[in-house]
């Protein structure tokens, strides 16, 4: 018996869109149609969801359990895995679906402009007209809610959100101290990010900005609430003074989300379902990587 490799898709990502699933496909060999397969099977399922495969087209996919989905903390991650292999048990593979949590949000506390002035973002609710940088007064689509106790924050310090200091970015920009998620981006612009960039303003994830003098990760034992804005697109709002992001419906964004959060996206946007994110538009500015940012210092 030759053992020989089975390649292709061996790992997915369930970022937590409805009905939670990823998928991919297996090849025996590094070139399809080499061999001929007569049938493949899940020679071991996963613990945390359901897998099945085609048998002749070695294609997968994979279902998390919601309960398990559920259960896992804010920006947690986990992994599961289950293997799959030919039909007389000598080509094995072993596919790994990743599961993964993540935040784009602002902090409680975090005072938002809107049609009436600055209001706390955690007074907001659906339907409030919140001031956008290009687009006027949009109202809240969906908002949502993810405290944070101590606890957590001690035990996975990527939680801590990133404090930028009044002044930070500008004159008196910050107005006050902003507090928001490590992901979360805001505006930044100016000769050198033309310069470099070509473009007037980019987005920047907070936490790539910790290199310039007053904007570091907030290392307090408060407990901290994050708060997700929908509009009916990605657009800039003022927080603090400062023009930051409003949620972003990206991979990145939806895994953040509770599964109920998203089936009641789902709901709100029956044609622009989460698992498609171009439904929900292009991100309002271009968004820098982290080498990228790191040369704006």
């Amino acid at each position: 018996m030759v053992s020989v490799p089975v390649t292709g898709d061996l790992t997915g990502d369930v970022t937590g869109s409805p009905p939670n699933v990823a998928s991919g496909q297996v090849i025996l060999g590094t070139t399809p149609g080499t061999f001929d397969v007569d049938n493949w099977e899940i020679a071991t399922p996963p613990a945390n969801g359901t897998a099945t495969i085609d048998a002749d087209t070695g294609e997968w996919t994979y279902t998390v359990d919601p309960t398990f989905f559920d259960s896992l903390d804010f920006n947690q991650i986990a992994t599961d895995t289950f293997v799959i292999q030919g039909s007389d048990g000598i080509f094995v593979g072993q596919a790994t679906i990743t599961i993964s949590i993540q935040g784009v949000c602002f902090t409680a506390g975090t005072l938002i402009e809107t049609e009436t002035g600055p209001e706390l973002v955690e007074a907001l609710t659906v339907g409030d007209l919140v001031q956008t940088k290009d687009h006027g007064l949009q109202p809240i689509r969906w908002i949502e809610a993810s405290p944070i106790p101590p606890e957590r924050l001690r035990r996975d310090p990527d939680l801590r959100p990133v404090r930028i200091l009044r002044g930070s970015l500008g004159p008196d920009i910050p107005s006050r101290d902003l507090l928001v998620s490590q992901q979360h981006r805001v505006l930044i612009q100016g000769p050198k990010v033309e310069l470099l960039f070509g473009a007037a303003e980019v987005l920047v994830a907070a936490k790539h900005l910790c290199s310039w003098p007053g904007i570091s990760v907030d290392t307090s034992d408060q407990p901290v609430e994050y708060l997700h804005i929908l509009l009916d697109q990605h657009e800039i709002l003022t927080a603090e003074g400062a023009l930051a992001e409003s949620l972003f419906l990206g991979d990145e964004a939806l895994h953040s989300l509770s599964s109920e959060g998203l089936q009641e996206l789902a709901s709100i946007f029956p044609d622009r379902t989460p698992d498609n994110s171009i439904g929900f538009g292009r991100a309002a500015r271009m968004i820098l990587r982290e080498h990228e940012a790191r040369a704006l210092a």
